[in-house]
């Protein structure tokens, strides 16, 4: 048997929000004892007062979670500046949590260091990891590469990066009573889990494929021999993070999105989140409200396709922070018709991301994702 329930608050006192977040949870695990539970918090929230009183609150309870740029609890959907804590319990299902540090330095390190924290604590199989990094100064894909090498290449990782609504300030992540930053953690399920993932953006390409000529890392300097930057003048007559990069690749029949991070005036080059190399093929991608809007309703119905059973156990949600500033007040949206689609409510939690990480489909290899929705549903797999 698997539970999973969760809690949210809206007080403003870090304490006082646990608390009530807590209560809600533990009175939806229906006597169910919990053995971990995911925290994605506010960057304005104790994050210390924070794991200290769930400490008190829930001894030998595991603890990870991270800020964010926006929370997301059901049934309310989205939430800001809140504690939204998830409680998850199972007799043969495992929950244990781990945490890498200077993931800016050596990323692949510090991803091994949080997988094998996480799997000393159990001898069941692994069967699903949640990462949530650090989402300013760590290449994310240098992580999903570090998670690759440390679970398995197409072992399946779900996540998001960790934010700090866009103040690109400093992220916080949890894993039990610490509080860091610069680090990766994860909370790792093992056991007879089953699971679904669906992951959409919304977005379309514009205009014709062009190629990248220069490259080093995240920067790109050159496309079609002429400065990269230029195919934001040309498009868009500017620069504009609200216009990602779609990438094509020879292993895929569709696109993966790059968000632009910075423009280089001086020399004509644009960084971006993740890699690009030399030869891809890319164009600019866009996408209005009513497409992003329509891509989380697709996320959410590709998943409970591929689901193995009738209805899902809970559900957890990673969406990009740039959805969200595209949405602004339209929000909310992302989540309203999710019940409509599994067929009543059901326990979801989640928050936006400065990188998602999952598969392109409803399984198999993780990769980073940028503007993208992911929904990852979860339930108990059945008895033999």
């Amino acid at each position: 048997m698997l539970k999973i329930a969760t809690g949210a608050s809206e007080e403003s006192d870090t304490v006082e929000a646990l608390e009530e977040a807590l209560e809600i949870a533990l009175a939806g695990m229906g006597g169910v004892a919990p053995k971990a539970a995911l925290a994605f918090v506010g960057i304005d929230v104790d994050a210390q007062a924070l794991v200290d009183a769930f400490a008190k609150a829930m001894p030998g309870v595991e603890l990870a979670g991270c800020t964010t740029d926006g929370e997301v609890a059901g049934p309310g959907g989205f939430l800001e500046d809140s504690v939204v804590i998830t409680l998850f319990g199972a007799d043969t299902i495992d929950f244990t949590v781990g945490i890498g540090h200077g993931a800016s330095a050596d990323a692949k390190q510090a991803t091994a260091d949080a997988v094998a924290d996480a799997t000393s604590k159990t001898d069941k199989e692994p069967a699903l990891c949640v990462a949530m990094p650090e989402g300013i100064g760590p290449n994310i894909s240098d992580v999903v590469s570090g998670l690759r090498a440390a679970l398995g290449e197409d072992f399946p990782v779900v996540g998001g990066a960790s934010g700090d609504q866009m103040r690109f300030q400093g992220t916080k992540q949890l894993c039990n009573g610490e509080v860091a930053s610069d680090s990766v953690v994860v909370l790792i399920m093992s056991g007879p889990l089953v699971y679904s993932c669906g992951v959409a953006t919304g977005y379309v390409a514009l205009g014709n494929r062009h190629k990248v000529t220069k490259a080093q890392g995240s920067t790109i300097h050159e496309i079609d021999g002429d400065p990269a930057i230029n195919l934001y003048k040309d498009y868009v007559a500017g620069q504009s993070v609200h216009f990602p990069l779609a990438v094509y690749s020879s292993e895929r029949d569709d696109f993966l999105l790059s968000s632009p991070q910075a423009f280089h005036e001086d020399t004509g080059a644009v960084t971006f989140v993740n890699p690009i190399e030399v030869d891809k093929e890319v164009q600019l991608a866009t996408a209005s409200r009513d497409e992003i809007i329509a891509a989380s309703r697709a996320a959410v119905e590709n998943a409970f396709r591929g689901f193995p059973k009738q209805k899902p156990d809970a559900a957890l949600f990673f969406s990009c922070a740039g959805r969200r500033a595209a949405l602004g007040t339209r929000t909310k949206e992302e989540y309203e018709s999710f019940e409509s689609i599994i067929g009543g409510a059901f326990p979801t939690a989640g928050f936006y991301t400065y990188g998602e990480i999952g598969p392109t489909g409803n399984q198999g290899k993780a990769e980073q994702h940028t503007n993208a929705f992911l929904a990852v549903l979860l339930g108990a797999a059945p008895a033999v």
